[in-house]
């Protein structure tokens, strides 16, 4: 039976390895992963585990020194800084645990962002919501950020407020891989399960694949997958060291 029209993986890695300058071992070395279309997996990452590293090699901001990395069927791996930097533009929405956002704009235009960077996303946005300034405003409003604040500088919004800007900004568009780094660490806990709600919903009425890295172990059971970084690496260090 043919699958031709079935989507690509959100993402594939095969034989990726990634190592500082100095260090003995691969920071990174995995020998197979795929995450599918619109699966939702939680990784566990611990402080030390390369899990910053390997969210840079996915989103482009470093390039792997061996291996294939695939963004939703598109080669990542040779590509020049520039176009690393379109792809994640057009294919992924990043929340970051410092979130990035540009302190002197106001939430709404920091959300806004990700349309200006990517006219594909601004479209996807366009179909779904009517514009890219409807999808943004409703995003906002869902994670509590209603009238005035949407107006207000990022630099004057809360610590979580600031956090649930930069996850509108990852989902507006539809991107096919969202990559969340510790999203939650600055929620309380009402605000969490709000969080995770709609990001969770907003991931599946899109078919985005959503890689959520976490400490906490509790949010588990709501995703597809879970796994640990330590053993996704597990079977590429072993293979590296038997070389």
């Amino acid at each position: 039976m043919s699958h031709t029209n079935a989507p690509a993986a959100a993402l594939e890695l095969d034989g990726l390895r990634f190592a500082w300058p100095g260090s003995p071992v691969p920071t990174v070395a995995i020998e197979r992963f795929v995450l599918a279309a619109g699966e939702r997996l939680f990784l566990a990452g611990p402080s030390g585990s390369g899990k910053s590293t390997l969210l840079g090699l996915i989103a482009g901001t470093l390039a792997p020194q061996a291996g294939t990395l695939k963004v939703a069927g598109h080669a990542a791996e040779r590509l020049s800084q520039r176009r690393r930097d379109r792809l994640r533009a057009d294919h992924i929405g990043v929340i970051f645990q410092q979130f990035n956002l540009l302190p002197f704009l106001s939430a709404l235009d920091n959300v806004l962002l990700a349309a200006r960077f990517s006219k594909r996303r601004g479209a996807r946005a366009a179909t779904r919501d009517g514009s890219a300034r409807a999808q943004a405003m409703r995003l906002l409003s869902e994670l509590g950020l209603r009238d005035a604040l949407v107006q207000r500088p990022a630099a004057q919004l809360s610590v979580g407020q600031q956090q649930r800007v930069a996850a509108a900004r990852a989902l507006l568009g539809a991107p096919e891989l969202i990559l969340a780094d510790e999203p939650t660490s600055a929620l309380d806990s009402d605000l969490r399960e709000e969080f995770i709600a709609l990001l969770l919903r907003e991931c599946a009425q899109a078919s985005s694949a959503l890689l959520f890295v976490s400490h906490d172990r509790g949010l588990m059971p709501l995703f597809d997958r879970s796994l640990s970084l330590p053993e996704l690496q597990a079977e590429g260090a072993a293979m590296e060291a038997a070389a």
